[in-house]
């Protein structure tokens, strides 16, 4: 059995010596990248504040203008210029209090 204990011992470390045959993985296509997706918020800026302001109750009070300007994807700038350029146009006024906005378009009427 002493005899045969070195044999044995020979076969199975000169199993580890070669390496294993394994198959080639199989190569995998390129995927060509993908144009980026279209903003979620299209239209123009002033299209999209007319559209926050009127899903939110037609107006813009200090309640929900962090909600309007999430939503329209606008910030402070932004939305103080086009609230200016609805009054002009008389799309837009101030409300009766003095701090909110009100929307005069659209739905809004």
């Amino acid at each position: 059995m002493i005899r045969q204990l070195p044999l044995i011992a020979f076969v199975a470390l000169s199993g580890c010596a070669y390496p294993m045959m394994m198959p080639a993985p199989y190569p995998t296509a390129m995927v060509a990248p993908q144009a980026a997706p279209p903003p979620v918020n299209a239209g123009s800026s002033k299209d999209r504040f007319i559209a926050a302001v009127t899903a939110n109750g037609c107006e813009l009070t200090s309640a929900n203008t962090q909600t309007v300007l999430a939503s329209a994807t606008l910030s402070q700038q932004d939305m103080a210029r086009i609230m200016t350029e609805l009054r002009a146009e008389g799309r837009g006024e101030i409300g009766s209090d003095g701090r909110s906005f009100r929307i005069t378009t659209g739905a809004c009427l």
